[in-house]
């Protein structure tokens, strides 16, 4: 028995198996290798090739060698069973009809090696003769006739190799790497190995039997590749994932079982470092639902100054467990602040549409109630004249008569007193604009006086306390109008306020000034109105007193201050009592709107790039009587400051947020300080507080 020879093909053995045990363990992990577990079977196969053929050479009798020769040559042809499948998945190869052709042939090879006496290798051993190998040792060869299926089986075996290197090859030209080259190398040598072992076997050459070994060694060559090939996968897998990470737009952080943070990419340092709060902390419910396998996100959530989308999902393991937590940040602040944007300009414009359809319908209620006034006037004026001409015949009439025609004649004074409504109603504006100044305060302090008889006489038939407040504000610039018209609408807000007071209560009158014109403001305590009844209460013939009111006293109002080219500003709440505001504009030029009297109503800018805070901001100033301004960002700030500074009516006051992009709150304020210093400028370093504010701006103004 070669002792040597022996040794070296049961290590290799040994070796075969454990490079088997290994790919197994490779194939089998998820996700699934196929290659891998291809060749765990043919190393299986390579290790009883290798343990028959070390048993072979000290084989010296027949029955011993016939029965090692079956088991090897049926390892053998399980090898090449398997070979060009495996290449097939190694490669990457879809098509291999002709490779299953080629397995079903050494399947019947197979079948043939058992039913054979001999195997498929020889018909006969006539006997068994000593070969000496290179380094002195003795191995056992068998002498006999060939049998035909052994010259089948190398061929097939044969194809099955050149498939495998014309397979490497190709996958070698389109990959370049030298795992793909040493691949394609070693098939080579397997080729050529697997052709010496074939031509000592077949007793065609008679040297040193080095085939077998060669044959091992490269199939333990190619297992060493395969291994680096999957490694190096695996490396490249990580170092794609990594570069997936790092250059994501969103913020990745990895977590453990733990909650420890394992990995943060740029993008997350980026959103985070700056951020007073954590985002652990911030998902933690949700990170508690990854953990228990279940992913999930948030919608966009305010973090500081910024918008914050998150999604927290689970990295579930090989058994089913979460092994670790993945969550993504991105910072949609640019986009929440586009999509409130558009928000606040479609709400915008559903309130300019609203108002745009209230104007054509008062205009069109206007017309008609125009063309009602004229049939009424043409209708009742002969009933009129009748009437007179009956009642100057006092000889003619009984004192019934004289007291039905009075009665007659009272109600067609109070239709005429309708038609005169609806005519101030329907009036249109005038073609040139009034050239008589008016004083608010003279023009309010009389409707007061006149009313007086009213609301005392109301009074005292009610058994209620029902009082007027005029405030009047001095220096108030004078305003161009009609004082008739202006004098008959403000008399009919108060005896309106008086109809709203059933219970008794307050009303108050009081003159404001604004930028470039002056305000007249009637307020009550009273009943109040909701939100459809205010919608409505301008409109001709609409009336909430039931069968005591006409529904044109408000209408005629709107009329007067629209000849007038001001507005109305109504505000009403149900049980919180009313307030209409009739604004009027003033002398147009710069002088006259530059000189707004200190401490009273002002011109206020508002700077912030969150259209949130602004709404805010602009509706409280607002209803506090202030005239506000918006800007979004630093630089159209600048511009609306000089425009109006050079325009002569300029702002009292700023309001800013410091942390603004492109141009911030200091440099905003810079820009203030050379346009026109002394100018107020009130930083929010914070949400605002709306008390504060107010407390604060009135200081400001009032000390200048």
């Amino acid at each position: 028995m070669s002792n040597h020879s022996s040794v070296v093909l049961l290590v290799l053995s040994g070796v075969c198996l454990f490079a088997a045990v290994r790919h197994f363990a490779n194939g089998f992990w998820r996700p699934m290798d196929r290659a891998n577990i291809l060749f765990g079977v043919m190393c299986c196969s390579a290790a009883c090739m290798a343990f028959t053929l070390a048993k072979l050479y000290g084989a010296w009798t027949v029955p011993e060698f016939t029965a090692l020769m079956k088991l090897n040559l049926l390892a053998t042809l399980f090898f090449y069973v398997v070979f060009p499948w495996f290449i097939a998945a190694h490669t990457g190869q879809r098509s291999v009809s002709w490779v299953a052709a080629l397995s079903a042939v050494l399947a019947v090879l197979i079948v043939f090696n058992f039913l054979m006496p001999y195997g498929m290798q020889q018909t006969r051993i006539d006997r068994i003769v000593s070969k000496p190998m290179l380094w002195g040792e003795s191995i056992a060869t068998a002498v006999g006739p060939l049998a035909p299926t052994f010259w089948i089986g190398v061929t097939a075996a044969f194809l099955a190799m050149i498939y495998a290197v014309v397979r490497l090859f190709l996958a070698w030209r389109s990959e370049r790497t030298v795992a793909s080259l040493l691949m394609m190398v070693a098939s080579v040598m397997f080729l050529l190995t697997s052709l010496e072992g074939a031509l000592v076997r077949a007793q065609l050459l008679d040297f040193v039997h080095l085939g077998p070994i060669g044959f091992f060694m490269m199939v333990i060559a190619m297992s060493l590749i395969l291994s680096f090939r999957g490694h190096h996968r695996l490396l490249t897998s990580e170092k794609r994932f990594r570069t997936l990470v790092e250059q994501s737009p969103f913020g990745v952080q990895v977590l453990d079982v733990d909650g420890r943070t394992l990995q943060v990419n740029h993008a997350w340092e980026k959103i985070w470092n700056k951020s007073s709060c954590s985002p652990t902390d911030l998902l933690q419910p949700l990170i508690e639902k990854a953990y228990a396998g279940q992913g999930a996100e948030t919608g966009p959530t305010r973090v500081d100054d910024r918008w914050i989308l998150s999604f927290v999902y689970p990295l579930v393991g090989s058994q089913g467990r979460v092994r670790n937590v993945i969550a993504m940040y991105a910072d949609v602040t640019d986009q929440k602040r586009a999509e409130d944007e558009a928000r606040a300009a479609t709400a915008e414009l559903q309130q300019l549409t609203r108002a745009v359809l209230q104007q054509e319908r008062l205009r069109a209620l206007g017309q008609m109630a125009g063309g009602i006034a004229h049939d009424i006037n043409n209708a009742i004026s002969p009933a009129s004249m009748y009437v007179e001409s009956l009642l100057d015949q006092p000889a003619e009439l009984s004192a019934t008569a004289r007291d039905r025609l009075g009665i007659v004649q009272q109600a067609i004074e109070a239709v005429v007193q309708t038609v005169m409504r609806l005519r101030e109603f329907s009036r249109p504006p005038e073609s040139s604009f009034p050239s008589d100044s008016v004083d608010l305060n003279r023009v309010a302090e009389q409707a007061v006086a006149l009313s007086r008889v009213r609301w005392e006489s109301v009074s005292r038939q009610k058994g209620v306390q029902l009082r007027v407040d005029f405030t009047p504000t001095p220096g108030l610039p004078a305003i161009k109008g009609f004082e008739s018209e202006i004098h008959d609408a403000v008399i009919n807000l108060i005896f309106n306020a008086i109809d709203a007071l059933p219970e008794g209560g307050v009303i108050s009158v009081k003159t404001s000034g604004m930028v470039n014109g002056a305000a007249i403001e009637v307020t009550d305590n009273g009943i109040g109105m909701d939100e459809a009844t205010r919608r409505r209460c301008l409109e001709p013939f609409f009336t909430s007193k039931g069968k005591q009111g006409t529904g044109l006293g408000l209408a005629m109002v709107y009329g007067m201050i629209k000849r007038h080219r001001g507005d109305i500003e109504i505000v009403s709440e149900p049980g919180q009592g009313s307030t209409f505001r009739l604004r009027f504009s003033g002398d147009e030029s710069p002088t006259r709107a530059s000189a707004l009297s200190p401490g009273v109503r002002a011109r206020i800018l508002i700077i912030d790039d969150d259209p949130t805070v602004v709404a805010l901001l602009r509706t409280a100033l607002a209803a506090d009587g202030y005239l506000v301004m918006t800007a979004d960002d630093g630089q159209s700030a600048i511009d609306a400051f000089e425009l109006a500074h050079k325009s002569g009516a300029p702002f009292a006051a700023v309001i800013t947020d410091p942390d603004m992009p492109t141009v911030d709150g200091e440099q905003f304020s810079a820009a203030v300080y050379r346009t026109k210093p002394g100018t107020p400028v009130i930083m929010l370093t914070q949400p605002p507080n709306l008390e504060e504010l107010r407390t604060r701006l009135a200081a400001l103004l009032g000390a200048r």
